[in-house]
């Protein structure tokens, strides 16, 4: 089968762990080249390992809410590998899910920045770099939250909705010069997401772990140049069983 990432630049933020490692991990396999993104250092350098090096890929560590570290990220890449085809904005948390009343002015600020205006950053550098070449290719992880409502989840709700919105704008701005712009809309998944927001996990038993739902985002990806995926939405069973009717 012919892969279509093969000798494709991808950057993916947040690749130490969750969707981005896993996603990592396979388009490595399929002759992509790949740029991983953290803020931890030791977690990045753990992810690497992991991936096992190589000239293919590159561990860079990068903060997604800071403009000056997206800078340089894109001239780190287009320094190694000489452009960029692919941007996977994958980076996200919870950070405090809780009531609205409950959340403090910083509360609410740290989850949009780093949930939605860290992403629209990203997407700006990405776009300096992308539309030059006349191509390139912008994919948003967003939530299942962006469709449907838990109490507690409003805020990280608002910047998951907006991402899907800001997403499908981004992509008519980017056809205009051949560049295309999709969206993930994960559910739940055994990720390090509940252990981070220091919230329960327990109820995810049985849920799909990363690598699971990881195969879909790389699908995203894996398209011929002519063709754009507009948005996936997946759901690991036992939630649309236990929780809702996403149809």
């Amino acid at each position: 089968m012919k892969h279509y990432v093969e000798n494709k630049v991808v950057i993916i933020t947040g690749g130490s762990s969750g969707f981005g490692l896993e996603a990592a991990r396979l388009l490595l396999e399929m002759g992509a080249k790949v740029v991983i993104t953290g803020r931890d250092a030791k977690r990045l350098k753990a992810a690497e390992k992991s991936l096992g090096g190589g000239k293919r890929l590159l561990a860079v560590q990068a903060d997604a809410t800071a403009s000056a570290d997206w800078k340089r990220l894109m001239v780190t890449v287009v320094d190694r590998f000489g452009g960029l085809d692919v941007l996977i904005n994958n980076h996200g948390a919870g950070l405090k899910i809780a009531p609205v009343q409950d959340m403090s002015d910083e509360d609410i600020r740290q989850v949009l920045d780093v949930n939605i205006a860290s992403v629209i950053i990203g997407c700006r550098e990405a776009v300096r770099v992308m539309r030059p070449r006349g191509r390139g290719l912008i994919v948003n992880v967003s939530s299942g939250c962006a469709y449907h409502a838990w109490a507690n989840w409003a805020v990280y709700t608002a910047a998951k909705d907006g991402m899907v919105g800001f997403t499908r704008c981004l992509h008519r701005e980017m056809a205009e010069w051949g560049g295309k712009a999709a969206s993930f809309v994960p559910g739940a998944a055994k990720t390090n997401f509940c252990a981070a927001a220091k919230i329960d996990d327990s109820w995810q038993e049985g849920y799909p772990d990363a690598a699971d739902f990881a195969r879909t985002l790389v699908h995203c990806v894996d398209v011929p140049d002519n063709c754009v995926i507009e948005e996936v939405n997946i759901w690991g069973t036992k939630q649309v069983k236990d929780m809702l009717n996403p149809y």
